[in-house]
């Protein structure tokens, strides 16, 4: 089977980012990540798609009562995103930051005795950029 483009593959785990297949989403952006760098730690589109893949781990660690694990990722996730603000490869970067750190705050708060309450409600949307969102981190 042909591998397919990048940017096919971010627009298919987009669409199973927002249908809550995180592991989906985590699966198709892989391969992606690591034919951009991820493996060599080049910066670049690597850590934008490693961003992505760890929002939608740590949702997927939430969901599933993993306090832990979802900190550590949405955690991380939060580093790797925020320098890829306003947007980037058409991803509204932004609002994806903003939801997520909304969602880690929510597992912070509950801790781990109480991780079955987290909230699904702050669970966000990938959103396309209004820019086209191609500009470079800095």
């Amino acid at each position: 089977m042909p591998a397919i483009s990048a940017e096919t593959a971010l627009q298919k785990a987009i669409r199973e980012f927002n249908a809550w297949r995180f592991y989906d989403c985590h699966e198709t952006l892989e391969d992606v990540w690591r034919e951009s760098g991820g493996k060599t730690g080049a910066a670049g589109p690597a850590d934008f798609y490693q961003g992505i893949i760890k929002v939608a781990a740590g949702l997927h660690h939430a969901l599933r009562g993993n306090h832990k694990g979802a900190v550590n990722l949405l955690s991380d996730a939060l580093r790797l995103l925020e320098p890829y603000q306003p947007s980037y490869l058409g991803v509204n970067v932004g609002q994806l930051v903003d939801g997520s750190r909304r969602c880690l705050d929510n597992v912070l708060k509950l801790g781990p005795a109480e991780i079955a309450r987290f909230d699904r409600s702050l669970i966000p949307t990938i959103h396309p950029s209004e820019d086209g969102g191609n500009e470079q981190p800095e």
